[in-house]
């Protein structure tokens, strides 16, 4: 008999390995417990014990939903829903670009003003009201023995016009962020659950998210709230999402 040669050995050592690696990728599959790491299938493959349930899943909420659409009153509010719900995602989309465009031109009016503005010994920036009052960027009086010596620039910007930048920029992040809630936080969630494995949107939850989108826009917000008398009662908004103001 002959020794193995160590290329004998190594065509025996291959030969096995594939063999268990065979045998891996069935119990795998199968979904039998080996005892050693998975290594072939990841969750999300649809052979995967995991990716087999997803799969029956998908496959039982697109039965439903067919079942569903083949009520006309349903199939015509599911249509709305998603044509609506794409429009709603555009415009809050296009009003996020815009604001960020706002944002980017008042934060360079800031940086302009505050390059023209006067500043005090120490280097502070300092503003004058019209009534002669001068005071720092965070509001707060500067001593009348220092504004006393202060040079002003011929271009210096008055407090007023500081101010203003600075309460024109925050109502811009302000609607940004309501924008963006309503982006992310009322439209995302709708999207998840249209698009989602779950079980389909019922008619009532079609209703109920199609007067969300209505209801819920930055925009409609602040027509209503424009439009409401000063002493009218505090109606529902956003829930706890946030009170929006609209684009102007």
């Amino acid at each position: 008999m002959r020794d193995h040669t160590d290329e004998d050995i190594s065509k025996q050592l291959s030969k096995a390995k594939r063999q268990r690696d065979f045998d891996d990728l069935q119990n795998e599959i199968s979904g039998a417990d080996t005892g050693r790491m998975r290594k072939f299938l990841s969750p999300n493959d649809d052979r995967s014990p995991d990716g087999k349930r997803r799969k029956a899943e998908r496959e039982r909420t697109r039965r439903t939903l067919e079942e569903l659409m083949r009520d006309p009153e349903y199939a015509a509010l599911y249509t709305e829903f998603g044509d609506r719900l794409r429009g709603a995602e555009t415009e809050a989309d296009t009003a996020l670009a815009m604001i960020e465009r706002q944002l980017e031109s008042a934060h360079q009016m800031i940086a302009d003003l505050e390059a023209r503005a006067a500043r005090d010994p120490d280097g502070r920036l300092v503003f004058q009201h019209a009534d002669g009052r001068v005071v720092y960027a965070d509001g707060s009086d500067v001593d009348p023995a220092i504004a006393e010596g202060i040079i002003w620039p011929v271009d210096a910007p008055s407090s007023e016009d500081y101010f203003a930048a600075q309460t024109q920029r925050q109502a811009l992040e302000d609607k940004r962020a309501d924008w963006g809630t309503y982006r992310n936080d009322v439209l995302g969630d709708m999207r998840n659950r249209y698009d989602s494995e779950d079980p389909a949107m019922s008619l009532d939850d079609l209703k109920r998210d199609l007067d969300r989108i209505q209801r819920l826009n930055p925009a409609n917000i602040s027509l209503e709230q424009d439009s409401a008398p000063m002493d009218a009662p505090v109606v529902e908004t956003a829930a706890a999402i946030s009170v929006p103001m609209a684009l102007k």
